[in-house]
């Protein structure tokens, strides 16, 4: 009887599991759609205009440049098959795939390319003009000297584009793999002028093209049927929903609403690598988190004033108490990971010296640019609303108080918000990061230069952008990474910035979620057409 009744609870459960696999298995076949999590509303689906994360994330499925990058950021054909490269390293030959096509189904060509990298280079066109700044006469037709037609690139037919450089680059290609220089088009410009990129008229080149979006609520795409890759995108459907709260979105996760989450609230973070060992990713990734000073303002004028308030912030407390999931103190105006740590000796001297050791030399610094705990500094910090950035202000202020007497006013703003106040300059202290678009340092060389459309603290000092340019000219790789060397440890001695962390990105991939391969991927550069059911 026993035997029976072992055997027949043994058959019960083996069929109820039977079943669960059947009816996972028939759930997995029936998905179509995507639910991806991101923590902000895009701000435009003009990739020539982009200018942060969240719309980079999206913007990365609706266009694809001339080069595409697999999962581990290396560059591999797009838009064009293939190229070739001159004996000089300064002439680019792109021979683009013969069945390209915009998401309205017209034709894409080479012409195509040439037009938008010239709105990208036109002085009216506010993008990131670093990808294309080693182009022949580049410097000039940003500064309006010379009509966009002189730049560095021809169509020879609608197939093949030639593009010529002033100084041979490195990191060209891999710039070609960004969403900045995809094309755009051309006629739907003409017809609806800057409102071309509207949801109702946008037409975009890459593996989805935009259905609906409603202003900060869901993002919706379907596959590009003219996608020249289409037959390996597996994924109809794409949800972006922005959720501000971290938490809503993690409960979001966990209800399945969500497929893939990112940035889980960092108060949860050790529960959730218990919780969730195979789901939750941590990757450090190739950006840095950082604050811009506003000197235009005549308090943050004062060199000693700014270095006090760097060297008075405890960055290992920030990253292994206030954060805990991935991030490095920094203190370095670049990331020591680049380059294969080429550039990871660039630390400030005081970085070896005790924390009580640091806040001596902050407090005469202080004292110095003539503040004192009875004439206290006042300084406005501004951030954006996501919980990590609250909670390093209030710790970032805590530690200006303790350690300087320094009165910080804390601001939060929405996404957008945020946004439109770095860009305009209206902040005294804001919170800032960069993602590397590419792993060359000439991704994070552009923060410092003068009238840079990234330059956000708006210092400038000349010799810095004399000897960026030099080294962006010098074949001698040795001399270059000297010459890079030399101009970052120039800026570092102005602290127009205050260098804090390393930064880190967590994501969270349901089990039914396959294809991905974050821990390769430093850039956080993900697309959708890589992931299947």
């Amino acid at each position: 009887m026993k035997y029976y009744w072992r055997n027949s609870i043994l058959m019960v459960l083996l069929i109820a599991n039977l079943s669960s696999c059947s009816d996972n298995k028939s759930k997995s076949s029936t998905r179509n759609s995507l639910n991806i999590d991101i923590a902000g509303d895009v701000t435009t689906f003009d990739p020539q205009a982009m200018i942060d994360a969240y719309t980079f994330r999206v913007l990365s499925d609706m266009y694809e440049g001339l080069v595409d990058m697999d999962q581990a950021n290396r560059p591999i054909p797009g838009m064009a098959e293939k190229w070739t490269v001159s004996p000089d390293g300064k002439t680019y030959i792109f021979n683009l795939r013969h069945d390209l096509k915009f998401s309205d189904g017209s034709p894409l060509t080479a012409h195509d390319f040439v037009y938008s990298w010239q709105r990208l280079a036109s002085p009216k066109t506010a993008g990131y003009k670093f990808v294309i700044d080693h182009l022949s006469n580049a410097e000039s037709v940003f500064a309006g000297k010379l009509p966009i037609d002189k730049l560095g690139i021809t169509a020879l037919d609608n197939y093949t584009l030639k593009v010529t450089l002033a100084s041979p680059d490195p990191a060209f290609i891999a710039k070609c793999t960004t969403i900045f220089t995809s094309a755009v088009p051309q006629k739907i410009i003409a017809q609806y002028g800057e409102s071309w990129a509207l949801p109702q008229h946008v037409v975009s080149t890459g593996a989805y093209r935009l259905t609906k979006h409603i202003a900060n609520g869901t993002i919706q795409m379907h596959k590009n049927d003219y996608f020249y890759d289409g037959n390996h995108v597996k994924i109809d459907n794409l949800n972006f929903i922005p959720y501000a709260d971290r938490n809503a979105a993690l409960a979001a996760y966990k209800t399945g609403d969500i497929d893939i989450s990112a940035n889980v609230p960092i108060d949860q973070y050790q529960q959730l690598k218990t919780q969730y060992p195979q789901e939750l990713h941590t990757v450090k990734m190739e950006g840095i988190t950082f604050y811009s000073l506003n000197t235009r303002i005549g308090k943050l004028q004062n060199k000693d004033l700014r270095q006090a308030l760097s060297m008075v912030i405890d960055r290992d407390v920030l990253v292994n108490k206030i954060l805990a999931n991935g991030q490095t103190a920094l203190y370095s105006y670049i990331s020591a990971s680049i380059e294969q740590n080429r550039y990871g000796n660039l630390n400030y001297d005081w970085q070896q010296l005790s924390y009580p050791e640091r806040i001596k030399i902050a407090q005469q610094l202080y004292a110095k640019a003539g503040y004192n705990h009875n004439h206290p500094l006042e300084l406005d910090l501004l951030y954006d609303n996501n919980d990590a950035s609250r909670k390093v202000a209030i710790a970032i202020a805590n530690m200006w108080e303790s350690g300087l007497g320094v009165k910080t006013n804390l601001h939060s703003q929405e996404w957008k918000g945020y946004l439109a106040a770095r860009k305009n300059g209206n902040f005294e202290v804001i919170r800032n990061s960069w993602g590397a678009a590419f792993n060359f340092i000439t991704t994070y060389t552009p923060e410092y230069q003068c009238k840079s459309s990234v330059n956000v603290s708006d210092y400038c000092n000349n010799e810095y952008d004399n000897l960026i340019t030099q080294a962006d000219k010098e074949q001698n790789p040795h001399l270059q990474t000297k010459l890079y060397q030399q101009a970052i440890k120039l800026a570092m001695k102005e602290y127009a910035v205050i260098p804090l962390y390393q930064n880190s990105y967590t994501t969270l991939i349901k089990p039914y979620v396959h294809g991905l391969d974050i821990e390769s991927n430093l850039l956080e550069d993900i697309r959708s057409k890589w992931i299947s059911f």
